[in-house]
């Protein structure tokens, strides 16, 4: 069986705020994105396949794009909403280490509890034995998917220069579950 992790594709953010749980809707170059992934799973021959997604806007708009074009359907879990940030959220971005201003937010989501509740989801789809797609954000589908390496977290992985270290806008992981037990874990940028 496969469980893809998606990462929502590029939005529409002209202000430079913070987004988090905010309703920002995709770009032109999002949708177009999310027809590349929505094309790659159409030559997987993947349709009708679940398609479960955060509930935030760029994420949903991701989710439909992909579903349009597999005769899928979209379900919303909050297990796969983006990283909780208070403390910044709808402010405007520094010009220089944003990434900096996020790690140091003190009302930041802690790490282990996104693992939590994105573990949740990924092991119930696996007891349900039925392939299915994950849409998500930035920190939920990196911080899973090295996990499920069980490789520990790069050291600030949001720095620029860590780029290729996390999962990137509109990636896929295809996370193959082999007898139950073995994981084969593979990144497509499309």
């Amino acid at each position: 069986m496969h469980i893809y992790l998606v990462r929502h594709t590029k939005y529409h953010n002209p202000e430079n705020i913070f987004p988090f749980h905010l309703p920002v809707n995709l770009s032109v170059e999002g949708r177009a994105h999310a027809q590349r992934i929505a094309k790659w799973f159409q030559g997987k021959n993947l349709k009708n396949i679940p398609i479960h997604s955060s509930p935030i806007v760029r994420c949903v708009q991701t989710s439909e794009i992909i579903a349009a074009q597999t005769n899928s359907f979209v379900d919303c879990d909050d297990r796969l909403v983006e990283t909780c940030s208070p403390g910044i959220q709808g402010t405007r971005k520094p010009e220089r280490d944003e990434w900096k201003v996020e790690d140091d937010d003190p009302t930041r989501e802690s790490v282990e509890s996104i693992r939590q509740r994105v573990t949740s989801i990924f092991e119930e789809k696996v007891a349900q034995h039925q392939d299915c797609i994950l849409v998500s954000h930035g920190d939920p589908t990196t911080i899973l998917y090295y996990h499920l390496l069980e490789k520990e977290l790069p050291a600030e992985m949001w720095k620029p220069e860590n780029e290729a270290l996390v999962i990137s806008r509109g990636e896929i992981v295809d996370v193959e579950i082999i007898e139950g037990q073995e994981l084969k874990v593979t990144r497509h940028k499309v």
